[in-house]
């Protein structure tokens, strides 16, 4: 496992619901730990396997999601 870590932007989540949804659909990709959106922030940390998926691999995964990566 190559652990990694990352605060990547997003845009479009405006409460918690954004937030539960977009975390679901991050913690569902290979690879991917932990996902910690933030709408205040219009961020979201994410813990992940790098030898799995990368960032654009997330990324995808946010856009898929409905939101702006």
């Amino acid at each position: 496992m190559s652990a990694a870590h990352a605060f990547l932007p997003v845009h479009g989540m405006s409460c918690g619901g954004c937030e539960q949804r977009l975390r679901d659909a991050l913690e569902a990709v290979p690879g991917v730990e932990r996902a910690l959106p933030e709408h205040i922030g219009d961020e979201v940390e994410v813990y992940y396997d790098a030898a799995v998926v990368d960032l654009d691999g997330i990324r995808a995964a946010i856009r898929a999601a409905g939101f702006a990566a």
